[in-house]
């Protein structure tokens, strides 16, 4: 759960009209967002360690692909990166 300065109610209580026309309350969760990779803008992969359920129990290497440059660059970006500079 968020700190309540984040979790505001207009962010976070929806009115909704139901299918009977009544107006009822919806509560809507907001999860963290997945990374974007720096020089693409591209989604990042997310391993396996950093799905919602997992996000305390595992360490922070556990949550950024095993690679140079891991959840900062796609692997597109990377591997861009390495062919340039071998090229050079």
């Amino acid at each position: 759960m968020p700190r309540p300065g984040v979790l505001t109610k207009g962010r976070s209580n929806r009115m909704i009209r139901t299918p009977g026309r009544r107006r009822v309350i919806h509560r809507k969760k907001f999860y963290k967002a997945g990374g974007t990779c720096a020089i693409t803008g591209s989604h990042l992969q997310v391993s396996r360690g950093a799905k919602h359920d997992n996000l305390r129990s595992v360490s922070r290497s556990a949550k950024r692909p095993n690679r140079p440059y891991g959840g900062v660059l796609s692997t597109r970006a990377l591997r861009r990166g390495i062919v340039k500079a071998s090229r050079d």
